[in-house]
């Protein structure tokens, strides 16, 4: 059983404004001082006022169009890797023996980089980092380990159809998560999953 691996994304807390939302902002202040001082205190533009209005609508639109385009920014950073081993969870450079593993969940754990996310028309990228994804390990002292980690087209956990099958059989990854993380959907197709499983422990067990 080969083992096999993800990568570890520690995401920045507090709160981030993108350059591009930065820059609207600044931009839409202006236009709205501009209009308040022209209404208000009768401030003569010379027609720079509409220019600029013209050109933040454009800025805007621009925006809004480019977000469908354009990936979720990966705030934080990339540290080491997520391995899954026949015997043990590797969690960068700290391995846990299954021995020690009460419980493996994965939640949410269906992030893919490149995958549309929210239809709405709005300034935030439409194009996901597939980083929205927690793995947590309970350990049977207690202790419980958290990371997120980063899931491609090519790379993702209904890929490892085969070490995760082996978690559960060994208790640790429950039936109802290994199938809805393997996407099994179709009821005949579970039932063939379950003989499968079942064959399998029986030919181990003899």
């Amino acid at each position: 059983m080969r083992p096999r691996s993800l990568r570890i994304f520690q995401k920045r807390k507090g709160i981030y404004i993108s350059p591009e939302k930065l820059v609207g902002i600044f931009w839409t202040g202006l236009v709205f001082l501009m209009a308040y001082l022209k209404k208000s205190h009768g401030y003569d533009f010379d027609g720079w006022d509409t220019t600029l209005l013209i050109l933040w609508l454009v800025y805007v639109i621009g925006l809004m169009i480019s977000t469908f385009f354009r990936y979720e920014r990966e705030i934080g950073t990339y540290c080491g890797k997520l391995t899954f081993w026949e015997d043990r969870i590797q969690v960068d450079e700290e391995n846990y023996n299954l021995s020690q593993i009460s419980k493996l969940d994965f939640n949410p754990a269906f992030d893919i980089r490149g995958m549309f996310v929210n239809s709405m028309l709005e300034f935030t990228p439409h194009l996901s980092n597939g980083l929205n994804n927690v793995m947590t390990l309970e350990l049977k002292n207690g202790q419980k380990i958290k990371c997120n980690f980063l899931q491609t087209e090519s790379e993702r956990l209904s890929h490892f159809k085969e070490v995760l099958t082996h978690y559960h059989k060994n208790g640790i990854l429950g039936w109802l998560p290994l199938i809805d993380i393997l996407g099994i959907e179709d009821y005949n197709k579970i039932q063939d999953f379950k003989k499968e499983i079942t064959m399998a422990n029986n030919t181990y067990s003899k």
